[in-house]
């Protein structure tokens, strides 16, 4: 017989099946337990023998029943069936233990377990974030994927033979049965978490995976949502003076940038200039909030007055996906030329057809910069000072006539590097002051705005906006970066609008970017006109009222901003939380025991109400509903 004869007479009639199983099974069942166990000592590094065991609970169930569901399988076939379960399961434990590494390695990075739908998204934008991906790959990373790769391939048929001479004896009938009623025990068991821990942090990845779409369908219910249809068309400005003469409006968003409020203790102030300006120029609320801690999500917000679509598709960039008219074409009715910038790519995010539905004429990314002299900013994008020479000979050509200038900047995106730049120690954490860093260069950019604004004469008409987009995490309730950071942290922005006519000014309470639009055609002499709701000016003296936010991920967590309280709720992932804001800023003390339940429970009702109202609203006006 051949070679190649004996191969396939080899795969045909495999020896050993019972040891190369085993061998194949059980160490990928360990490697989940041992892995969360490492994720345990990363988070929960005073947890308690109890504590420890509810955590991994779900991965030596899920293990166990790995191992039984397959062994099984192949005690109950015969013939050609058993080699094809044989085999599948060297491919399914393949896919199991490569899953399991992954989601080890996103959630010590960021907190937060993988899902479909980031998946989906990361398959998808797969050119845009390799950069991303790159970034992240680390020699324990690479030993992880490389021993599931051995331990599915090479183990197994090495040391199938030994593995055959430890299981001698065939279980009878009986034991057969006992093992399928604890495969189906193991399994239920495997879904079980403690209900004061995180269920996604609890759950093995696969149980994690399966369950994420069942608890998303759980987490809305339909009836709490109206189905309002919006009015783009009735929106418009009126000037309250036609004489007046018209203000520039030029708005900063700053990339990842968390409020100054929310810093640890630092060797020197990290945003001196913020600082300076809210204390004397600035109009500003006394808590600042982004509406979902996502890029594209949070500009929607602030140049268009209404809340994002709450997917994590990006629908924000396609073609008329928008029911509402924003600020450029907006100010563009009344005469404004309009442009914006930006120091990163145009292709992530598909930013481009995000800015052209907002209404602006003209974009400009880094693509089209002259990048000579300049420093890479992270993995997709150039420092920020990059914005400044394009932006002021635009400004020599047009600043006679109004204009909206908008601007993104991108240096404190993860992975907070920024080459050539000489750094200062804010703080002993490697990876916290890294950011700080980038954070201080963004607080320079915005001084040399502002400088270029004075040099050219056009300071005192133009009306500033500077906001962040969204916050960034570092562990600070277990959670990093920010898409899922609901906390603070991931949620509370610098926002000042500083109008050289007026005096700073602090406005009582909380406001989030949704008030940008009103506040800005409140002091260019406009009234906003439209059938939609929108927040109040900040100026005008009215109350914000309940403020919503919620995470990028569905069906995860969102909250609501009443007075002096936040209330997060959790979709049942555990309990709810309650922080009084104003006494426990850091959000260090859950008041959820103290508070009368039935009225945390109302707060939830309000959140995830808001959440089904804008999604009807969305595929109303794009007829998906």
């Amino acid at each position: 017989m051949s070679t190649t004869g004996k191969i396939f007479d080899r795969l045909r009639r495999p020896r050993h099946v019972w040891g190369r199983l085993v061998l194949l099974l059980v160490p990928m069942a360990v490697m989940g337990v041992w892995l969360k166990l490492l994720r345990i000592g990363a988070f929960y590094s005073d947890a308690g023998p109890l504590e420890v065991a509810a955590k991994v609970s779900s991965d030596v169930a899920f293990g166990a029943a790995w191992v039984l569901l397959w062994l099984l399988a192949c005690y109950f076939t015969r013939g050609r069936p058993r080699r094809t379960l044989f085999y599948l399961a060297h491919v399914a434990t393949l896919a199991f233990g490569l899953l399991t590494v992954i989601n080890h390695e996103y959630m010590i990075r960021t907190g937060t377990p993988l899902t479909l739908a980031k998946m989906a998204f990361a398959i998808s934008e797969g050119g845009q974030l390799g950069g991303l991906f790159g970034s992240q790959i680390t020699a324990s990373a690479i030993a992880l994927i490389v021993f599931v790769v051995l331990a599915t391939t090479v183990l197994p048929t090495v040391l199938g033979s030994l593995g055959s001479r430890l299981i001698r004896r065939r279980p009878t009938r009986r034991v057969k049965v006992v093992a399928a009623t604890a495969l189906v025990m193991l399994l239920v068991a495997s879904t079980w978490t403690a209900p004061t821990s995180s269920a996604a942090f609890s759950l093995s990845a696969p149980v994690q995976l399966a369950m994420s779409p069942v608890r998303e369908a759980q987490a809305y219910p339909a009836a709490l949502g109206e189905s309002p249809t919006p009015d783009p068309d009735s929106t418009k400005l009126v000037a309250r003076d036609a004489s007046a003469e018209q203000k520039n409006v030029v708005v900063i968003t700053l990339e990842s940038q968390r409020d100054s409020s929310t810093f640890p203790e630092t060797s020197e102030p990290v945003t001196p200039i913020l600082d300076a300006l809210k204390e004397d120029v600035a109009i500003a609320p006394e808590r600042g909030y982004t509406v979902l801690p996502h890029t594209s999500k949070a500009l929607t917000s602030v140049y268009c007055g209404q809340t994002p679509p709450l997917d994590n598709q990006n629908s924000e960039a396609d073609p008329g996906s928008l029911p509402m008219r924003c600020l450029p074409e907006l100010l563009a009715e009344q005469g404004y030329n309009t442009t914006f910038y930006q120091s990163a790519t145009e292709n992530f995010e598909r930013r481009r057809g995000t800015v052209t539905n907002f209404g602006f004429d003209e974009f400009t990314p880094v693509d089209e910069m002259d990048t000579a002299g300049y420093n890479k900013a992270g993995y997709f994008g150039w420092e920020d000072d990059i914005m400044l020479a394009p932006e002021r000979e635009w400004l020599e050509a047009n600043g006679d006539e109004p204009f909206l200038m908008g601007m993104l900047t991108v240096t404190a995106h993860h992975d907070y590097n920024l080459d050539g730049w000489e750094t200062i120690d804010f703080v002993d954490d490697p990876l916290l002051n890294k950011y700080l860093n980038v954070v201080h260069y963004q607080d320079q950019f915005v001084g040399k705005v502002l400088d270029m604004f004075k040099d050219l004469g056009l300071y005192d008409d133009t009306i500033f906006v500077i906001t962040g987009d969204h916050g960034e995490g570092f562990g600070e309730h277990r959670i990093y970066q920010h898409d899922d950071t609901i906390y603070d942290e991931g949620l509370r922005i610098p926002y000042l609008i500083i109008d050289p006519s007026r005096d700073a000014q602090t406005v009582d309470g909380a406001a989030n970017q949704l008030a940008v639009v009103p506040t800005v055609a409140d002091l260019a002499g406009f009234d906003l006109v439209s059938n939609d709701e929108y927040h109040p000016s900040l100026v005008s003296g009215d109350e914000q009222g309940t403020l919503f936010a919620t995470c990028y991920a569905r069906g995860k967590c969102a909250a609501t901003f009443t007075g002096e309280y936040k209330v997060i709720h959790h979709f049942g992932d555990r309990r709810d939380e309650v922080f009084n804001l104003v006494e426990d800023p850091h959000e260090l003390h859950d008041l959820a025991a103290e508070m009368d339940s039935e009225w945390i429970a109302e707060q939830a009702d309000a959140a995830v109400a808001w959440y089904l109202t804008t999604e009807h609203a969305y595929a109303n006006f794009r007829g998906e509903e």
